[in-house]
């Protein structure tokens, strides 16, 4: 949380700030009505813009905290300069415009080297920022490694389908080696009792005749004894 500084060194703020007190007591529309107030008899006077400043800010109403501030500055007073300015890079820090912060952070410093809380924000910020680029460094390592293991599983994914592929390539090939193996040996097992039906008709044939020829030898035989 960013402190919103208005409690400044005597001389600097209205005498008899009415809107002082007002702002402390926490009613905050009636420290702006009083700072606006003033600002209407005197619109250059930068201790009712700084005053106006504040109370704009903690009504959440930044962009007339700024535009307060930016007033304030419009005095040759260093410290009121360095306040606004510092107020300024709160109101900055408030709506994560943390760049700009650091700015007016460095120019309140510039004017009072000595102002802890400028400095402390100042380190503060600094270190958030340190901490979120690490932050999103290990973010993006991570989602690069995630990449990257994504990329490596679809590769092995890719692999184990080529793989597959393959081996069922392989496996169709070598069943139809088989079936191509098992066909040319049913056929010549075909062949074969063919070949060998063949033969034993062959063989039938010629022992027939053989008997025939024995027969007929024998009839002749017998018709020569007659004789």
């Amino acid at each position: 949380m960013y402190k919103v500084i208005i409690i400044l060194l005597s001389g600097i703020l209205i005498a008899q700030d009415d809107g002082l007190k007002a702002y402390l007591s926490g009613d905050y529309e009636n420290a702006r009505k009083y700072y606006e107030s003033i600002l209407e008899e005197k619109d250059e006077n930068a201790a009712a813009q700084f005053g106006l400043g504040t109370t704009a800010f903690q009504q959440q109403d930044l962009q007339g905290a700024l535009d307060a501030f930016q007033r304030a500055l419009e005095t040759d007073n260093k410290e009121l300069q360095s306040k606004a300015y510092y107020n300024i890079a709160n109101t900055m820090a408030s709506q994560q415009k943390n760049e700009e912060a650091l700015a007016f952070y460095r120019k309140a410093l510039e004017l009072n080297p000595k102002d802890k809380d400028a400095k402390h924000n100042y380190e503060m910020i600094r270190y958030q920022q340190q901490q979120q680029n690490q932050q999103g460094q290990k973010d993006e390592n991570q989602e690069q490694q995630q990449q990257q293991n994504q990329d490596q599983q679809q590769d092995q994914n890719g692999e184990k389908k080529e793989d597959q592929e393959q081996e069922r390539q392989e496996q169709s090939q070598e069943e139809k080696d088989q079936q191509q193996q098992q066909d040319k040996e049913d056929r010549e097992k075909q062949q074969d009792l063919q070949n060998a039906q063949a033969i034993l008709d062959a063989l039938k044939k010629d022992e027939k005749v053989n008997q025939k020829r024995q027969m007929a030898k024998a009839r002749s035989k017998k018709l020569e004894k007659d004789w």
